[in-house]
């Protein structure tokens, strides 16, 4: 099965948001054990 463009487009919008979503949560963590 070949990957389409959307898929690309989808799968880089989900590791966005993860990152984005990860990257909040380390920060918080942080702050409150400081």
């Amino acid at each position: 099965m070949p990957i389409t463009e959307s898929q690309i487009f989808i799968a880089l919008f989900i590791a966005l948001i993860n990152g984005f979503l990860a990257l909040r949560l380390g920060s918080s963590l942080y702050r409150k054990s400081d």
